[in-house]
């Protein structure tokens, strides 16, 4: 993976908030990768609140909702992913 790949902090930020802090499918993986975005310094799943927290080494802190499997895949949402169907 390129460098141009990686998200900025501003970039993270509006891209969670285009999506109105709701992210399923392709996008959560996006959002949430260590990979693609390595400032990112901590992530945090609460299943009592179904929320996720991020934060980065400058200071900046995320949160959103995550979109279940089935509504992400409704919507066009999920390229990358899939489940084997049993």
């Amino acid at each position: 993976m390129k460098e141009d790949d990686y998200m900025y902090p501003w970039e993270i930020k509006k891209f969670i908030e285009e999506r109105n802090y709701y992210i399923g499918g392709d996008d959560l993986l996006k959002v949430i990768s260590p990979v693609e975005n390595p400032q990112l310094k901590g992530i945090k799943y609460k299943p009592f609140e179904n929320k996720y927290y991020m934060w980065d080494g400058e200071g900046n802190d995320y949160s959103f909702t995550p979109m279940p499997y089935e509504e992400a895949k409704a919507k066009g949402l999920v390229k990358k992913i899939g489940r084997k169907e049993k």
